[in-house]
């Protein structure tokens, strides 16, 4: 039985690992053409609500893919009833949402000094039920231990936006960038509502025929479970919103130009962060495939056996990130042309690139962190990180520094959160050893 059990757990990191790198491979591939059709203009404005697009995403998905997953492995609750309770959880949530979108979308466009951008605000209110119930999808049939029509979505959903981006992208775009920005936003209704029905046959199977209302004690206990794990997210979420706004208002009052500051901070926002970050998803695909095996150790005590593993992912996972990075910082407009098309930005990538080589590390720390169950020291980690980056930030764009101060606030991020899962984990270590 125990050998069965363990054919699940790796048939299940072999679909997620191989799904994800096929998914990277083709979210990369749209992400070429649709930079290089939309052009630094509009990548530069779909950059400027993206902090608040995730924002509002984080607060309505409410981390039911963890609390959804949990009950439904316990098999405590009815299937049918669980999800219901989910989905009446959800719906309220989306409504507080709406609403809020629709009394604070022209104070957010204001305030990033660009009026146009209210309406693509708007336009997020339309994807939030699909999100959600997509999310609440998914937990449930990872908690079923069935990642493969999980596995599929990530996979067709990144095909979709590729065929939306060659097809409708460029009739949206001939009208106006801001019709543009609010199609690759609205993009996401076909993707999640074809995910959904893929998901909805596989869920089938595990309901009943009859009708069942939301059951308040379920809906507490995915509460319990959920909004621990949000408020972790909203600290970095609501510090990613407010960075443009930030940003924006500190470098008008400076004297630059609200034109200029949203170009620059797309070319860092959607050029150079997402070209240094590709490496992370081979350290964060290894530390996954090797979380289990770790988790192991730790609980049988061996902690001489978990030091030596996490000691060879650290080292793994460097190795790796160093052979990425180098490439990037030896042909960095090489690889610029031929992802994007563009040749700008280059001077962030050396400011910026050496610094990747710690966020690189942090998927290996994390599991660490996890295997011993210390999870809930991130809430610290992630708020002192949050308040230190986005501080550098105000502090260094009032004294001058231009764009350079994001870019001063993104080295502050990286440095304090690698070294406050570094001090946790060995501090935790030693208390074993």
């Amino acid at each position: 039985m125990i050998k069965f059990k363990n054919n699940i757990l790796i048939k299940n990191i072999f679909i997620l690992l191989v799904s994800g790198a096929i998914a990277k491979v083709i979210g990369m591939l749209g992400k070429i053409i649709y930079t290089r059709q939309a052009g630094v203009n509009v990548v530069s404005l779909y950059s400027l609500i993206t902090p608040t697009f995730m924002l509002i995403i984080s607060i309505c998905q409410f981390s039911f893919p963890i609390a959804i997953s949990k009950l439904a492995a316990e098999n405590k609750y009815d299937n049918k009833k669980l999800l219901i309770s989910a989905y009446t959880l959800g719906f309220g949530i989306n409504i507080i949402a709406m609403i809020l979108i629709l009394i604070f979308a022209k104070t957010i466009a204001n305030l990033l000094h660009n009026q146009l951008l209210f309406k693509p605000i708007i336009a997020i209110i339309f994807i939030l039920p699909l999100i959600t119930i997509s999310s609440i999808q998914r937990g449930f049939l990872h908690g079923k231990e069935n990642m493969l029509p999980g596995a599929i979505t990530n996979i067709t959903e990144e095909i979709i936006k590729i065929i939306l981006i060659i097809i409708v992208f460029p009739l949206a775009l001939a009208k106006s960038n801001i019709a543009a920005v609010i199609a690759i936003i609205l993009f996401n209704i076909i993707t999640e509502s074809f995910s959904i029905i893929i998901m909805k046959v596989s869920i089938k199977k595990y309901l009943k025929k009859e009708k069942v209302k939301a059951d308040k004690t379920i809906i507490k206990d995915i509460t319990k479970i959920s909004l621990p794990t949000t408020l972790i997210r909203l600290i970095s979420s609501i510090g990613f919103f407010l960075e443009p706004i930030l940003l924006t208002y500190v470098l008008v009052k400076s004297g630059y130009a609200p034109n200029y500051i949203t170009i620059e901070y797309g070319i860092i926002s959607s050029y150079i962060i997402p070209l240094l970050s590709m490496p992370s998803f081979f350290s964060t695909g290894i530390a996954s495939a090797l979380l289990p095996n770790i988790t192991k150790a730790y609980a049988n005590k061996k902690y001489q056996e978990f030091n030596s593993k996490l000691l060879k992912l650290i080292i793994l996972t460097i190795m790796v990130g160093m052979l990425c990075l180098g490439l990037i910082m030896l042909f960095p407009n090489k690889i610029l042309d031929f992802i994007y098309g563009v040749d700008f930005g280059i001077n962030y990538i050396y400011l910026i690139g050496p610094f990747f080589l710690l966020l690189y590390i942090q998927p290996a720390l994390s599991v660490g962190i996890q295997a011993m169950g210390k999870t809930s020291k991130l809430f610290y980690v992630s708020l002192i990180s949050t308040i230190l980056k986005y501080s550098v930030l105000f502090i260094s764009a009032t004294l001058g520094f231009g764009m350079n101060s994001l870019v001063f606030s993104i080295i502050t991020g990286i440095i304090t959160t690698s070294s406050l899962i570094l001090i946790i984990t060995l501090k935790t270590i030693n208390e074993k050893t």
